[in-house]
């Protein structure tokens, strides 16, 4: 039912099969009015979305309750999944409809992908409140299994809780004791709405990282572009949104960095079909319907080409240099990326150690050295350097291939076969490795530029630290490349109290013999 393909953090290029077609993940449902859609379903196609979202309880009441074959009504061949009433539920407080009635009725009509009715706790519930509508929504959960289990459609359920941690977890573990293909995460739209990007990731992250890894995880009422990289990161695979023609309606304009009122901008920075054959006041000039066709269709074209944008990513394993960037964009951006640092030991469970694609890692700063992939390759390779009770030569690494450095070379042939010295190198980004991993991953495939505020003394400091923890008798750096003499004067100013049970020199590399017969 639902196979990943691909990799990257807890990013997956997965495919969910349906009985209309497969989806390739991440995917995100456009929200179908049937009544007024705009744009229309054949240029939503058309676009490359082969799946759409509608309401099943708001089709239920305008169909009184008559079975109608979905995809007969709407015209369209491809997957459809349905909500169940549970945005009615926030709104209004209740539907007409109970759970049983409405899951039968999603059953009936032949939607792909369906959703249980649940209670959506939203932003204003207090935390008595959430808990009950959490045990409710458990309740309807274990109520509709014996209705669906013969179905063919794939039943989706959402765990609630929001905004209370405590909650959402316990909601999680409920829902793990269901059998569901697939589990949803509800509740974000306010938060969506009001910026608050840090909280969203800290509730998709509290939810996947309590669910099975083989389940695909939705988002409920994420489709802002800005948002979604960071989203599929930690673990979102599915989105949907009406955001396209609400943002249309109040003539907002979306970009992969934010939003724009249309009104002020004298150039589209956009090719799509749209913005590449309308200027921005010729739109304004539009009637109000064409106006927010226009504006409704590019920000569809924004949504799904940022959605291409991700999977590329996550196939050439750079996920997370793409939220390095995208982080620099908006500061709710950047404060959600900092939430995903903290997480970074979860995802360093799902990411790879490898490049899938073979490409480089870029390294700009200290956010890239919390890359998982980065993290846990500089870990191994020091873990594996071997200096117990020897002399340790560190040489800076500045230009590839490392070993090709006349450095290296010098000692290497100054050493030769001696044990008691062992010659390492040392990067500000890479840390400390042996010689003999620097032609492999990443330690030859990266790029950087080595400036002042990457060659960090406390960080320098930290490594040469370790390498004394594990068991240098001296430690020797090389005055070459970016270790200059006052940055190793700086670098001594943050080393611990243990380090002095190890001599530390610095020292040019004609020097380098008489230290070492000392």
């Amino acid at each position: 039912m639902f196979e990943v393909k691909t990799r990257d953090l807890g990013g997956r290029i997965g495919k969910l099969v349906t009985r209309h077609g497969v989806l390739e993940t991440p995917f995100l449902f456009p929200v179908i009015d049937p009544h007024r859609q705009v744009p229309g379903l054949p240029k939503i196609r058309d676009m490359g979305f082969n799946g759409i979202i509608t309401n099943a309880y708001l089709f239920y009441k305008r169909s009184r309750g008559l079975i109608k074959p979905i995809h007969d009504e709407l015209a369209w061949t491809d997957v459809i999944m349905t909500d169940s009433g549970g945005y009615q539920i926030l709104i209004y407080g209740d539907v007409e409809a109970d759970n049983k009635t409405i899951v039968m009725y999603e059953k009936s009509i032949g939607s792909d992908i369906a959703v249980i009715l649940d209670v959506p706790t939203g932003s204003k519930m207090s935390f008595e409140e959430a808990q009950k509508a959490v045990w409710e929504t458990y309740r309807r959960g274990i109520e509709a299994l014996p209705l669906i289990m013969d179905a063919d459609q794939l039943w989706v359920y959402p765990v609630q809780g929001a905004p209370y941690k405590e909650l959402v977890a316990r909601s999680t573990i409920l829902a793990n004791k269901l059998p569901y293909d697939i589990y949803a995460v509800g509740s974000p739209t306010v938060m969506l709405e009001k910026y608050k990007y840090s909280e969203l990731v800290k509730l998709v992250v509290t939810v996947r990282a309590r669910l099975p890894p083989g389940k695909p995880l939705h988002v409920f009422g994420v489709g802002h572009p800005m948002i979604i990289p960071f989203l599929v990161a930690v673990g979102g695979d599915l989105f949907d949104s009406a955001s396209y023609i609400l943002y249309a309606r109040g003539e907002r304009y979306m970009t992969e960095t934010g939003t724009r009122n249309i009104r002020d901008l004298v150039y589209f920075p956009c090719n799509c079909p749209v913005c590449s054959k309308y200027t921005p006041q010729e739109v304004l000039e539009m009637p109000r319907e064409g106006r927010e066709e226009v504006i409704a269709t590019h920000n569809l074209h924004v949504l799904i080409k940022e959605i291409k944008t991700v999977k590329e990513a996550i196939k050439e394993g750079r996920l997370w240099e793409l939220l390095e960037y995208r982080s620099r964009a908006h500061p709710a951006l950047y404060e959600a990326f900092n939430v995903i640092k903290k997480y970074v030991k979860l995802l360093e469970k799902t990411d790879s150690t490898t490049s899938p694609s073979g490409k480089a890692l870029l390294l700009f700063n200290a956010d890239s050295c919390v890359n998982p992939r980065l993290r846990v390759n500089v870990r191994k390779a020091l873990s594996r350097v071997g200096v117990t009770g020897k002399t340790v030569i560190l040489i800076p690494a500045y230009r590839k291939p490392y070993t090709l450095q006349e450095e290296y070379k010098a000692i290497a042939g100054l050493t030769g076969t001696r044990a008691d010295v062992e010659a390492l190198f040392i990067h500000p980004l890479l840390g400390v490795f042996k010689p003999s991993v620097s032609s492999t991953y990443p330690f030859y495939q990266h790029e950087c530029r080595i400036t002042r505020r990457t060659a960090n003394p406390a960080k320098i400091a930290k490594l040469i630290d370790k390498v004394v923890e594990l068991g240098a008798r001296k430690v020797v750096v090389v005055q070459a490349g970016w270790f200059t003499e006052d940055l190793f004067r700086k670098t001594t100013k943050y080393l611990s109290e243990g380090v002095s049970r190890a001599p530390l020199f610095i020292c040019k590399l004609n020097e380098i013999s008489s230290l070492l017969l000392q």
